[in-house]
């Protein structure tokens, strides 16, 4: 199994440990260029296009794809393919803007712990086909990220 072209990994900082267990929803965004003084972005469609779970590292090393139908045309239009097996593969990473969405509350509800953040929404820009991995370190009342390598 290749590495999908977008991955992340979350380290808990109140812990020290990963964060295992945190589900993962990916968004493919859409720029709405209608305004003359801004551009707004804006989800392609109402679901994400993939979802995943952390694993005990607390990364993300595969993403499950929206199986419907319907979002044949939009997965194609972002790299992803069907194989020969009938299985879904992320094949090449296509240019333009991505949101991930990481829900903290469950997460930390499973620790026993309250949290300030439901979910953390970080949305980047693609602008070319290398490999992009999303960081996040986590407490219960913060969150920061950095472009990882």
């Amino acid at each position: 199994m290749s590495r999908p072209p977008v991955t992340c990994h979350i380290l808990d900082t109140t812990t020290g440990k990963p964060a295992e267990g945190v589900v993962c929803s990916i968004y493919k965004m859409a720029i709405d260029d209608t305004s003359d003084d801004t551009q707004v972005l804006c989800e392609n469609g109402d679901a994400p296009f993939a979802l995943a779970k952390t694993n005990a590292d607390g990364r993300i090393v595969q993403w499950v794809f929206a199986p419907e139908p319907s979002k044949r045309t939009l997965l194609r239009s972002i790299g992803i393919v069907e194989q020969e097996s009938k299985m879904l593969a992320w094949k090449s990473l296509v240019p333009g803007f991505y949101k991930i969405r990481f829900q903290t509350s469950k997460y930390y509800a499973r620790e026993g712990k309250s949290c300030f953040f439901p979910f953390v929404e970080i949305a980047f820009t693609v602008s070319d086909a290398r490999h992009y991995h999303i960081p996040l370190l986590l407490s219960n009342y913060g969150y920061t990220t950095y472009r990882g390598s």
